[in-house]
């Protein structure tokens, strides 16, 4: 194999998608070091308006669901209501 045919394997294999792969990893990474680095340097940055919607709506958006009774406890029982069993011994 000569030189020439030797570069050209490398072109190829650098060009790769699994390169590609690793590169977007080495962003992520890159992107929380920076983040982190900016952070230190000059603190916590003020939150938006924008953020503070975006916080709000995925809060709200969980305000409806009903959490499951998986135990069977009062926390989730109404109080005021009686079973047919202590109905039917009171009377």
């Amino acid at each position: 194999m000569n030189e020439s045919q030797r570069l050209e394997i490398i072109k190829n294999a650098s060009s790769s998608k699994a390169n590609k792969k690793v590169s977007a990893e080495f962003e992520d990474l890159l992107e929380e070091v920076l983040s982190e680095k900016l952070i230190v340097e000059h603190g916590l940055i003020e939150a938006t308006d924008e953020d503070v919607k975006e916080e709000f709506e995925s809060l709200e958006s969980n305000e409806g669901e009903d959490d499951e009774d998986f135990d069977h406890d009062e926390n989730l029982v109404d109080m005021d209501h009686r079973s047919a069993f202590w109905a039917e011994l009171e009377s």
